[in-house]
């Protein structure tokens, strides 16, 4: 079988059972370029369940290149720039890596998420002296000359999506040039905006009533913990924990209205609440 049938054959097998159990790639440094001459370590990162005759295979463009969970290429070349895979079980995203010969860099992760504070590296060709750097997005100054070479922004949402960009002053041929480079940096969302759904709907007068609030993560940040609340008419009626269940044993009149969830990470940095939804308890003798 060929390295590309033997490709496409487990990414169908993969996609067959489901995104959520997919391995994550993950590279060290956590960017997506790098120079000639530098180095990266990859890691096929399958979860907490692993069993311990796991077996890893990576594959660069369609063709085996490396078995083991962790990948690494030294004095990176060129021609090291493709999309790489792993497989163990099941087949990982595609992650592209750009090894550049040029003289300037901007580093940012693969991936970001709604939440997450982004540190940005305008980064030089190795062995060059250096002077200042400026930083922009899209085409707007967001730092002016300073000889600090990394922008920090922190809580990310998806507004702050765009082409960021940076110049860096580097010394060749006795004279400091300005060189840049670009990147566009999408901010995916952490998880989706919550839903609210009841049952049994319609809910009767002395019945167990039963919300739940329904969200889902983005499939490579599956172990990120989240909190719920619920709310009636504007009032809590369940503070935030693991529980994304709210239950009402006897329910009557006064539990109609309109409710909602709200769904926030552990640390607070990103919040979403559900539309409201109406509930009106129904007499259990109506027929």
């Amino acid at each position: 079988m060929s390295p590309e049938m033997m490709v496409s054959l487990l990414l169908l097998v993969s996609l067959s059972v489901g995104h959520s159990s997919r391995p994550v790639v993950t590279f060290t440094p956590n960017s997506k370029r790098i120079f000639t001459t530098e180095s990266l370590s990859m890691t096929c990162n399958v979860g907490p369940n692993v069993q311990e005759d796991q077996t890893y295979d990576w594959f660069k463009t369609g063709t085996h290149v490396h078995n083991g969970q962790n990948y690494t290429i030294e004095s990176a070349e060129a021609s090291d720039s493709g999309s790489y895979q792993c497989f163990s079980q099941h087949a990982s995203d595609q992650q592209r890596l750009e090894v550049s010969n040029g003289w300037v860099i901007l580093q940012a992760p693969n991936y970001v998420y709604e939440g997450d504070d982004l540190t940005l590296r305008c980064h030089h060709y190795p062995g060059y002296p250096a002077g200042q750097t400026r930083f922009y997005k899209d085409n707007r100054i967001i730092q002016n000359w300073s000889y600090d070479e990394f922008f920090h922004i922190a809580k990310l949402d998806v507004e702050m999506s765009g082409t960021y960009k940076c110049r860096k002053e580097v010394k060749h041929h006795l004279i400091y040039y300005k060189h840049g480079d670009e990147d566009s940096i999408f901010v995916r969302e952490l998880f989706t905006t919550p839903t609210i759904t009841v049952s049994p709907n319609p809910v009767r007068k002395e019945q167990k009533m039963t919300l739940k609030c329904q969200t889902s993560l983005h499939p490579p940040r599956p172990n990120t913990q989240l909190q719920f609340a619920f709310y009636r008419e504007g009032q809590i009626v369940q503070e935030f924990s693991n529980n994304d269940t709210y239950e009402v044993f006897n329910v009557h009149s006064e539990d109609c209205g309109k409710y909602l969830c709200e769904v926030k990470t552990i640390d607070g940095k990103v919040e979403k609440k559900s539309a409201e939804q109406l509930i009106q308890i129904e007499d259990n003798t109506r027929n």
